[in-house]
């Protein structure tokens, strides 16, 4: 939202108004919001009528999620100051937390018209397209946003998602490595020469784990390539992906995140590699890349323990919670009962951390996830399952990865992997994607995928 300074909001002249204001300022900036509404509701009481306040309250609530209390701050600042761009752009924000990007578009329209350099509305104007599927309309506010300030990397980032989502993966990659200066991916010391497709017979290359776990799997298809080119290839990844890419037999050393790298002729960062390796759509293989390993113990005899004829069906309705855009792509566990807890249909949950608690309102579902130590787990468990439906997180590429059927439920605004207006992913041959035919549809997507299940289910016992 609108960056707030001292002077914006502490015109009204008492010594006590400024001290709150420019407490409330730094409680902001040290992202204590809570302490910083209650010194702006003090300030309020002292000037009920400057509307960088009401504005200051609104940034405060939609930082604790309070995004229609935050609203009708903003709304109120706009009353008092209908000429403020940074008003109208923080509404914009707002409206684009709430999924109502045609109003989000409208006020970021008028904070255009409003200020006189216009970089920062082109690009929320961007975001807003984006956020509503309109990825060529962005791509030019983003293009027209860095036409006045050309060293904004944040719009050179955005604009990579866009011309990704839209299958020009050429102008993608070349946008993409933006996301170090625009603060997406840390900026990290790392030893040897940037790699570029270069042979390195005898020499050591060290691949940077970036991103998270699905970022992770999906870039672990260009290992095999890369080896082929040279010498040493040592990755760095989390210790739950350690098992699982070993399994491919091409990596001569992991590296577990958060310890020391090696010394190295050459390195890079693990997003980076399919840009080196597929530059266009037409590059790209969907065939499986990762295998399960199999389990040291009788781990999964529950899997092996279902009567023949019952399709077995893995769930899995939340991604990792502390990403941000989680709450865009997961959904409940009622709408899969509803939906998927069919006849001649046996429902395992891989579903692990908080969401995994709603497992307690339901009977009938096996709970996969105490077993689930590591991604060579969880890929185990998918080898033995029939079936994965999941709204989109990190699983979904581990199944598409091994060649296992796969349903991914996508929310109305979808990374950009799963590209627009198609059923398929060029990535995984086994994928199935289903997708809302509006803002926050998820009984289309639903109604869709149970029918799916139900004839499979039925031509499944028919033909056994």
């Amino acid at each position: 939202m609108h960056d707030l300074t001292p002077t914006s909001i502490s015109n009204s002249g008492t010594i006590d108004l400024k001290a709150l204001c420019e407490r409330a300022l730094s409680l902001i900036q040290q992202q204590r919001y809570r302490e910083a509404a209650a010194a702006l509701d003090q300030a309020r009481t002292l000037a009920p009528d400057n509307a960088e306040i009401w504005n200051a309250l609104g940034l405060c609530a939609r930082e604790v999620g309070q995004f229609e209390a935050a609203v009708a701050l903003c709304r109120r600042a706009a009353e008092l100051n209908p000429r403020s761009p940074g008003v109208w752009s923080n509404l914009g924000t707002l409206y684009r937390d709430l999924r109502m990007p045609e109003m989000a578009s409208a006020c970021f329209e008028t904070a255009a018209i409003l200020d006189p350099q216009p970089h920062a509305h082109h690009y929320n104007l961007g975001v807003a397209h984006a956020s509503a599927g309109c990825h060529a309309t962005a791509i030019e506010f983003f293009t027209r946003s860095l036409g006045v300030a050309p060293d904004k990397p944040q719009a050179v980032y955005a604009r990579a998602l866009c011309h990704l989502a839209r299958g020009d993966l050429k102008r993608g990659w070349l946008d993409y490595e933006a996301r170090f200066a625009a603060g997406i991916v840390a900026r990290r010391m790392l030893p040897g020469r940037p790699w570029a497709m270069q042979r390195y017979a005898g020499q050591r290359l060290v691949i940077a784990f970036e991103q998270g776990m699905g970022d992770g799997i999906w870039a672990a298809r260009m290992f095999p390539a890369l080896k082929a080119l040279g010498g040493e290839l040592v990755v760095e990844c989390p210790g739950a992906l350690i098992r699982l890419f070993a399994s491919m037999g091409v990596v001569d050393r992991f590296i577990p995140y958060g310890q020391d790298l090696p010394d190295a002729d050459w390195h890079s960062h693990l997003c980076s590699l399919p840009g080196l390796v597929t530059p266009s759509l037409h590059d790209i293989r969907g065939t499986p890349y990762l295998s399960a390993a199999q389990p040291s113990s009788d781990k999964f005899r529950v899997l092996r323990d279902v009567p023949s004829g019952v399709t077995k069906v893995g769930i899995i309705w939340s991604g990792n919670t502390r990403f941000k855009r989680n709450m865009h792509r997961a959904t409940s566990l009622k709408r899969f009962v509803d939906a998927f807890m069919l006849p001649g249909v046996q429902l395992f949950s891989l579903q692990k951390e908080e969401p995994a608690a709603e497992l307690k309102a339901y009977q009938g579902i096996v709970d996969l996830a105490p077993l689930l130590d590591d991604f060579a787990d969880t890929a185990a468990a998918v080898a033995g399952l029939d079936l994965v439906i999941m709204t989109d997180s990190a699983v979904a590429h581990l199944a598409g990865a091994m060649g296992r059927p796969i349903w991914v439920l996508l929310g109305y605004d979808p990374a950009w992997f799963w590209l627009t207006d198609r059923a398929d992913s060029p990535w995984y041959d086994s994928m199935r994607l289903f997708r809302p035919r509006g803002l926050d549809d998820w009984t289309s997507v639903f109604d869709a995928a149970a029918a799916a299940l139900l004839r499979l289910t039925q031509h499944r016992q028919s033909s056994g």
